[in-house]
This record gives structure tokens, sequence and C-alpha cells, in this order.
């Protein structure tokens, strides 16, 4: 097809306000609507939130194409700065170019394999600490109290900090939640406007910040070599300029890896848990693998090979619900797109949360079928955590947190819903249950 053609080729899409677009619609279920819109639209389609033109792509194989073939012909959007850029600095999520792979280069190691499976036991015990802590017959909001895991496996894992302060937990409850309520305002007002949720967000950032700043203080003025991540931050140096990272950078880093490495695992493991307790035959399967391979022991890294049900469980919650939703990307120069002519900078947006649920690649996409995974996994319609250059750094990370956490959570105690909620995606920094996860503890004998 020639440029002229796809010049006069007008890309579908729903209609919208005057001067609002789409606004409305995406205020009130943005997940709903891309996905909604995938369907009636087709592989790429078009909307409007205000004044600001955007593109969702929804065909696997364009993703696919975008994200490794054509990598280079695209870079993270403007608004993906305007919206957490506030929040998380120039870190791994925000960077570009040489910066982005410097970091990346730098960061891996303490997230390669070997490091993965020395966190393993970290990993276990804080799950045991907080599941152990719920009593018998207790209502409890299970985002949050996973989030309160997360953040502790986390911490303890790639920050050597053993025992959090109930300050800095508060202190990263009120950062998530600003930063959740950035994205979910679609930063329609300038930053410097006085308005509450600028004034809470700037607020919510000194106090992380002085978290961040006093553990990298105290790191810098023991001297020693940890084995973890702030440790590799604080050494780490570029191999062509010997230029260290200085505390602003690693500040950027420590709040980027904070935020993903607690918020995302929290979303899924309070997904898994509805979904389990949603389909009972699922969970009792799960039950008895893990108590055939566990007996009353610990798990271990090393027995997750030996429960190919709990990994399909896992791969299957991801489908369903990937915490990292939704991404975007700007084409660096004019380019051609599924058959349409795409101008420099505008926003085309990719969600694995639709593409998980593409007809053409999943059968009963909308069902929860860990079952699905037992067969071979159909790769350009599977990314809950992206793909190309971009991966998520720490993907093997969260994938071996969620099957531990939930290795140790069975064995121990059912979860149920309560009944009369309303259980659907808010589409925040992270898919998360809107308005929480009310649940009843039911321990097992």
């Amino acid at each position: 097809m020639t440029v002229a053609a796809t010049r006069r080729r007008r890309l579908p899409g729903p209609r919208g306000r005057l001067l609002l677009g789409n606004l409305a619609d995406v205020r009130r279920d943005m997940p709903g609507l891309l996905l909604a819109m995938a369907r009636e639209y087709g592989p790429i389609s078009r909307l409007r939130v205000g004044p600001v033109p955007m593109l969702l792509v929804a065909d696997p194989l364009l993703v696919h194409d975008m994200l490794t073939k054509r990598a280079s012909a695209f870079r993270k959007s403007t608004r993906t700065g305007e919206l957490i850029g506030g929040h998380l600095g120039n870190g791994l999520i925000t960077l570009e170019g040489a910066e982005h792979r410097r970091h990346r280069r730098l960061v891996q190691p303490a997230l390669h394999t070997r490091r993965i499976n020395g966190y393993g036991g970290i990993m276990v015990a804080e799950a045991v600490r907080c599941l152990d802590s719920w009593a018998d017959g207790a209502e409890i909001e299970l985002t949050a109290e996973l989030a309160d895991l997360t953040l502790r496996i986390v911490s303890a894992a790639l920050f050597t900090v053993d025992d959090l302060a109930a300050d800095v937990v508060e202190a990263m409850r009120g950062f998530a939640y600003s930063l959740n309520l950035a994205v979910r305002g679609a930063a329609l007002l300038p930053a410097w406007l006085p308005t509450r949720a600028h004034r809470f967000r700037r607020h919510s950032v000194r106090r992380m910040d002085a978290v961040a700043y006093e553990l990298i203080r105290r790191r810098r003025d023991r001297g020693v070599d940890a084995g973890d991540l702030l440790s590799v931050l604080i050494r780490a140096s570029d191999d062509d300029r010997g230029a260290r990272l200085t505390d602003a950078e690693i500040r950027d880093e420590l709040l980027t890896l904070f935020f993903a490495g607690h918020e995302t695992s929290a979303s899924a493991l309070a997904w898994a848990g509805y979904l389990l307790a949603e389909h009972p035959e699922v969970e009792e399967r799960l039950h008895a693998e893990v108590v055939t391979v566990l007996g009353d022991r610990p798990a271990t890294v090393a027995d997750l090979a030996s429960m190919p049900w709990l990994g399909q469980v896992v791969q299957e919650t991801l489908r369903l619900f990937p915490p990292g939703w939704l991404f975007d990307r700007q084409p660096i120069d004019d380019i051609e797109l599924g058959g349409y002519l795409v101008r420099r900078g505008t926003i085309v947006m990719f969600s694995p949360w639709v593409v998980h649920r593409d007809v053409t690649w999943w059968a009963e996409p909308d069902r929860f079928r860990p079952e699905r995974f037992g067969d071979e996994v159909p790769r350009p319609a599977y990314l809950p955590f992206g793909d190309g250059p971009r991966t998520c750094v720490g993907n093997r990370f969260a994938e071996t947190e969620m099957a531990l956490v939930l290795a140790t959570m069975v064995p121990r105690l059912r979860l149920e819903l309560v009944p009369g909620q309303r259980v659907v995606p808010a589409g925040d920094a992270t898919l998360r249950p809107k308005g929480g996860l009310r649940m009843v503890v039911r321990r097992r004998a």
C-alpha cells in the first residue's frame, strides 16, 4: 500500500464529544473501552482524550512488530513522563536510548536467575509471616494486605531492609496511591496548579524522597556491599566512562523498583486469589499438587519445576489480568502501521489486557482456564511483561514471587469472596480490582 493510499484512509474509532473527546469513557472504564474498541474496530483504531489524539494497536502481530523488529522506530511517549515522571523520575520506566540501556545493564545482575534463587527464602518467610497473621473467619481487604507483603519482600530481597518501620510502609502506600491518582487523572491539568491531587503528590514524593535518600546515605556510610540491588547501584559504574550513578539517579531507580516490584506483584496475587476463590475446582487441584510435592515443609525455588499446575495458574492469571496492562509509544518519524500513516509524535497505545483476550489467538479468552498453558503458548499474543528490548527486567522475580506466595498460601487457607461485590478492573498504573477486594479467610485444618 502506498503512502498516498494510507493518507486517504481514516482510522475507525468511537465518536467523542466536541471538546473532551472520549474522556468520559476513559475515566469511567478505560480497560473496558479499549477492549470494546479492539472488538468493534479491529487491529488499529483511534480515540481522543481531551485535545490529545491516540491510537490503539490491538493486533498481536502488529504489537510484536512494534516492540521487536521496529523497536528503534519508537520511543516511550512524553505522556508517560508527564504522568509518572513526577513520582519515579528518570528510572528504567521513563529513560530512553543509551541511558536506558546503561541503567538496565546495571540493574540486571541483581535480578539474574541465580540471584532470584537466593531471594526465594525471603519470599517464603515473608509470606508465612503475613498469611499466619490472618485469623480464621477474618474479613480482609486482599489487595492492601498483599501490597504490604510484596513491599516487605522487595525491601528485604533487593534492598536488605529487614524490618520496615510503620512510617516507611505508610509513606510507600501514600506514594503508590498518589501515582495511581496521577494516572487516573490523565494529567489533564498542569502539575504546577495547586490542586488537591497535586499537593498530595508533592507531599507523598517528599516523604519517599526522605526514605530513599536515607537508605542511600546509610549504605554509603557503612561502605558495606550487601550483595543486593542497592549495593549494585551504589558501586556501579559504566564500563566506557567510569561514571558512577549520582544519588538522584539511584533514588529514581530505587523508587521505580520499590513501586514496580511491589505494586504489580500485589495486583497479580490479588487477582490470583480472586480467581481461585471463584474456581474451587482449580484451587483444589492446586492444593493437591502443592501438598503432594511439599508435604508440610516450606516451598523453595527448586520445587517450582515439580508443580506445573501452579505455573499454569500463574500464567493464566497474568493473561487475564496483566498488572502492566497498558503501554504507549511515539514514532520518531512518520511511519506506516497496519496500513495507515501514523505521524511522528502520535501516541500509540498497546494493551496486554486487550491482546490477551483476542479470540483469534485464545479460545474462550474471558474464561479462567489454566490448562491452556499446558500446550504451546501463542508467543506474540502473550506479553504480560512487554516484549523486545524494554521487556520488564523483573519478570522472573515477579513470576517466582507469585508462585512461592501461592504455594505458601494454599496449604494454609482458602479465600472466599465477600458476597455483593462487583469485581471489575481499575485501569490505574496497574490493573487492580476497583475499590479493593474483600475476602473471608478460611484456614485449613
